[in-house]
């Protein structure tokens, strides 16, 4: 009797420990967008058509409470904050959009985008543990596994979300040049201004196209 019990409970503690490691698999897999938690911040100029174009989608989509604007035409100071972010980056034309889900930066776009893309963005930055880099027109990934990853998009998170003229002026080290290009939606990353392809702690990447 005391044998058949001791293998009950060692058959339910195996249930048990087998149902708690599924769980975030079962997560993962449901995982829903969820457009409260979604926030973005644009650097631009009046003078941009593309910006007065992702100035206008942006709230029409989400709501005037969802879009940060920082505008550069006679902002000196927001002028700096850009320089920080193309020193960082590479980017150098705008709109320069930052997008911010759960109150992670999971996404830095040069470019016009299509909105109606941004829920499989954020998925695919978190599907795989980084921020999404899309500058002229390729496509990397800025993993947060590493060291060099996590200090990049911590200081783009301050740029963006809170933006200071000198938060960061230091570029991240292991810089090199790519000439693969990607694209994330059709028709997009229209941009103003000219467009240098950089990856700093960046791994260029592929994502799934929209079905």
């Amino acid at each position: 009797m005391g044998g058949k019990m001791k293998v009950q409970r060692a058959l339910l503690a195996l249930t048990l420990s087998l149902a708690f490691l599924a769980l975030p698999f079962a997560s993962a897999s449901n995982w829903k967008f969820d457009d409260s938690k979604v926030h973005f911040y644009m650097y631009g100029l009046s003078t941009c058509p593309h910006c007065r174009n992702m100035k206008q989608l942006i709230p029409e989509v989400y709501g005037s409470d969802k879009l940060t604007y920082y505008e550069l035409n006679g902002n000196q100071y927001n002028i700096e904050a850009f320089s920080n972010i193309s020193r960082l980056t590479g980017i150098t034309g705008v709109p320069a959009i930052g997008i911010v889900y759960d109150g992670q930066l999971v996404a830095v776009i040069e470019g016009e985008f299509n909105i109606s893309a941004t829920p499989e963005i954020v998925k695919e930055a978190i599907d795989r543990n980084g921020t999404i880099l899309i500058v002229g027109g390729v496509t990397y990934l800025i993993p947060h596994n590493t060291t060099g990853g996590m200090n990049l998009t911590n200081a783009l998170y301050e740029l963006f979300v809170r933006p200071t003229a000198t938060t960061t002026t230091t570029p991240a080290a292991n810089t090199t040049t790519t000439t693969t290009t990607t694209t994330t939606s059709e028709g997009g990353g229209e941009i103003c201004g000219p467009a240098t392809v950089i990856a700093l702690s960046a791994i260029p990447i592929l994502l799934r196209r929209r079905r």
